[in-house]
């Protein structure tokens, strides 16, 4: 009996995930296997290293074009991985129309595992509602036997393209939680000295790619409009990369300090800025599952996001631990929200979203989840 994960690449955060769901599946008596369609994909900068990756693993031999910014995979050798290590439960994660991902559904070889499609997809992400794609989709989904999806938004879309009743499991992207956790609250002044900070006045901060996708520029622009009354000396930062950077800049030169583009930072550079931040915003206009929203919880920060993104109930509105932007291109009405709430109440907030990502988010929480759901 065994558990096999067919994914693109090894990222760092499911790398880790990984981990924890090997340890969790030997306590159930099950054997864990991942099979990568390749070490990386352009535009990916995560070294690949065996050595620090405890669970067993094939980085697959194959084929990877590039179109259009879309990375593909076509690894023909799939099925005789599969027929090695014969599982009786398949998760496929991924794009439902990497080659190599259709490959697998082929069960040309005994005995057949049970397949369960990993994704974020939702209405809301979809880029094609409609035509050819939209068809063929459909039809890739209803091979399936089951879903494992990160979110509610994200079970209702798979159900719906699958047109059926296929059995959904909850399986959220994992962090890992203790790294994020704010230690203590000299932390919060410690790192607002390390970045140059102002021990006093606010500190909003949105980790992501600076893309329109993410609303970088109506976010710093709706922050710059409000009244200096409002925004009581309060700083937004920026931390990540992308084709706005310049523009957002030239927003920040003229904010007078007010706002900042700190840029991409590894992983313990972003844990410092959001210790250092009373609030995480996310202002994006699409998003399947992020990641940042997660990670920022698990800082203890209150979370102010997009109702676009795909697990806005899970991370905020069901736990009550920040405010929805409704509207992207105008985020002030969720700003003025969460600037003049009390200290009481954000302190309030960031407790009730630290308790989620331990509970929720945090990678051994989760794999014991996944298997208690794949094996009850």
């Amino acid at each position: 009996m065994s558990l096999v994960v067919l994914t693109n690449i090894p990222t760092p955060y499911r790398t880790a995930f990984f981990d924890a769901l090997a340890e969790e599946a030997a306590r159930a008596g099950k054997r864990f296997h991942v099979l990568y369609c390749a070490k990386t994909e352009p535009g990916r900068h995560w070294p690949y290293d065996a050595s620090k990756m405890r669970h067993a693993h094939t980085v697959l031999r194959g084929f990877h074009p590039s179109f259009t910014g879309i990375h593909a995979h076509l690894n023909p050798g799939v099925l005789a991985e599969l027929n090695r290590l014969k599982p009786d439960t398949l998760l496929i994660a991924g794009s439902w129309n990497t080659p190599t991902m259709l490959i697998a559904g082929l069960n040309i070889y005994s005995p057949h595992p049970r397949r369960f499609f990993w994704s974020e997809g939702h209405a809301d992400a979809a880029l094609h509602k409609g035509g050819l794609i939209a068809w063929a989709r459909r039809r890739v989904y209803r091979t399936f036997d089951g879903f494992a999806v990160p979110n509610a938004k994200s079970a209702e879309w798979a159900l719906a393209q699958a047109g059926g009743t296929q059995p959904v499991i909850t399986l959220p992207n994992a962090i890992d939680a203790p790294f994020f956790a704010r230690p203590s609250a000299a932390a919060r002044a410690e790192s607002r000295a390390a970045l140059g900070l102002s021990g006093e006045g606010r500190v909003l901060v949105q980790v992501s790619a600076l893309t329109d996708r993410k609303g970088v520029l109506e976010l710093a622009k709706a922050f710059q409009s409000l009244p200096s009354d409002v925004r009581r000396g309060t700083t937004l930062l920026f931390v990540g990369d992308g084709e706005r950077r310049a523009e957002l800049a030239a927003i920040a030169a003229a904010s007078s300090g007010a706002i900042r583009v700190l840029g991409q930072l590894p992983p313990a550079e972003v844990r410092r800025v959001l210790w250092a931040s009373d609030a995480f915003v996310l202002n994006t206009r699409l998003d399947p599952n992020p990641l940042s929203a997660i990670e920022a919880a698990a800082a203890g920060l209150p979370i102010v996001m997009s109702s676009a993104a795909g697990n806005i109930r899970e991370v905020v509105e069901t736990s009550n631990t920040g405010f929805v932007i409704n509207d992207p291109s105008d985020p002030s009405e969720s700003l003025r929200a969460v600037l003049s709430a009390s200290d009481a109440q954000l302190a309030e907030m960031g407790g009730r979203a630290a308790q989620l990502s331990r509970s929720q988010f945090d990678a051994p929480a989760v794999a014991r989840s996944l298997v208690k759901q794949l094996y009850p």
